[in-house]
């Protein structure tokens, strides 16, 4: 069956490729170096589990490669809003009780998931856990270190707590860091452009994520094998909060950002515009016989449809735009960096042509047409709440003309203007 075509499909730069290839390669390459000559730190067995996890034994290495692949589970489960920090606990607790091979195996395998496994493609999987073992690695090297330096400390819980943070924060920057370049590089941004969209994902998660990593490595050290026990319980009851905390911003069929989580992405890119600090586009689409399909095929086709189109949507747009589902078959697209309004129209037709491409469903080829709606956000924008009402009206006044795309009234002005 062959894949509906995305609205773009951007060609692969060769700094992006070069970049990929050297990560794969240092990534696995220190990962491997340091698995072969280099044992498993046996912290560990202070807490009276030496056959199980400490030592360089091969069963040590299974240990820490069943931990990393236990955190891939909740992954698997959740893949569709999981992000990068949700494998902290688990790093950075191998890291400070296994010391480098720990911290990178874990690190490498327990970032495997299904839904990467079925959308990214095989280098860029691989670079994704290239990146994190060697981080691991290199973490664990900065704990191991710092830990025999600071020996000579009465208190060696003190030295172990410097340690971990000292290993966590080198993970988290190495991590983040290269991770960031390679955004960088496939979406054309800037640095502070993919500094400022690490930096938002970073704050929802990481910081308590690190906490809970530090807790469960140090509750071994310092009170008993039990504790961990303890500590895993709080990580998945802060999962849990965090999912339903995510349900609610998120639509569950598509698991684009239902009404909600699009007004609060709105708000800040209207906030930005207005200071002058960056220019946006907010795009309003709704399905044009999509009624039809309904009722001709069935709610199942239907289903179908709106899944395929949310799917459409969210492989098209850039890493830092944004696709929502409003409701129904209405959606929403907020497209960032859109330097003026000729940009805006283009990008507004193009989506729209092909949108309009027939979509490859259980039901066969399924020809459904969309209405867009456009408003340019820059000093001059109005609040969010207008501003999608304005989208909304354009929508349907292009519906009304048999859909197309339709470009608010001041857009209109501007680009008349502007083309005087």
């Amino acid at each position: 069956m062959s894949r509906p075509p995305l609205i773009e499909r951007r060609r692969t730069p060769p700094s992006l490729v070069l970049y990929v290839a050297v990560s794969i390669a240092a990534g696995f390459g220190l990962l491997g170096w340091a698995t072969v000559t280099q044992p498993i730190v046996a912290t560990i067995a202070s807490a009276g589990l030496p056959r199980i996890a400490g030592g360089a034994s091969g069963r040590g290495l299974l240990f820490w490669i069943g931990l990393g692949l236990l955190g891939s589970l909740r992954t698997s489960a959740f893949g569709r809003r999981a992000v990068l920090t949700f494998h902290l606990p688990f790093e950075v607790a191998a890291m400070t009780l296994g010391g480098p091979v720990a911290g990178g195996w874990v690190a490498a395998v327990s970032t495997i998931e299904l839904r990467e496994l079925r959308e990214v493609p095989w280098f860029g999987a691989l670079a994704n856990h290239a990146i994190l073992a060697l981080s691991g690695v290199v973490g664990g090297h900065v704990v191991v270190s710092l830990r025999t330096s600071l020996a000579g400390l009465r208190d060696p819980q003190l030295a172990t707590l410097i340690a971990t943070v000292a290993g966590a924060f080198v993970f988290c920057a190495i991590d983040i860091g290269m991770t960031m370049v390679v955004v960088g590089l496939r979406e054309d941004l800037t640095i502070s452009e993919a500094a400022s969209t690490f930096d938002r994902s970073f704050r929802h998660t990481a910081g308590g994520e690190v906490v809970l990593g530090w807790l469960l490595a140090l509750a071994y050290v310092a009170v008993a094998w039990w504790a961990p026990i303890v500590c895993g319980v709080l990580v998945l009851l802060v999962w849990q909060a965090n999912d339903e905390h995510e349900m609610t911003s998120h639509d569950p069929m598509t698991g684009l950002l239902n009404r909600q989580g699009f007004r609060d992405r709105l708000e800040v890119a209207v906030s930005k515009a207005r200071r002058g600090r960056q220019t946006a586009t907010v795009l309003m689409l709704d399905l044009d016989g999509f009624k039809a399909v309904n009722d001709r095929l069935g709610h199942a086709a239907g289903d179908d449809v709106i899944r395929a189109t949310g799917s459409r949507l969210k492989g098209a747009i850039r890493f830092t735009d944004v696709a929502a589902r409003l409701g129904g078959d209405e959606f929403a697209l907020l497209l960032e960096r859109v330097p003026d309004v000729r940009t805006a129209e283009a990008l507004a037709r193009r989506i729209h042509a092909q949108r309009c491409e027939p979509l490859t469903l259980p039901a066969g080829n399924i020809a459904v047409g969309a209405s867009l709606g456009v408003v340019f956000l820059d000093r001059t924008a109005v609040a969010s709440d207008r501003a999608l009402d304005i989208a909304d009206a354009a929508m349907y006044q292009a519906k009304a003309r048999g859909g197309g795309v339709e470009l608010a009234a001041p857009l209109q002005t501007a680009l008349g203007s502007s083309a005087a």
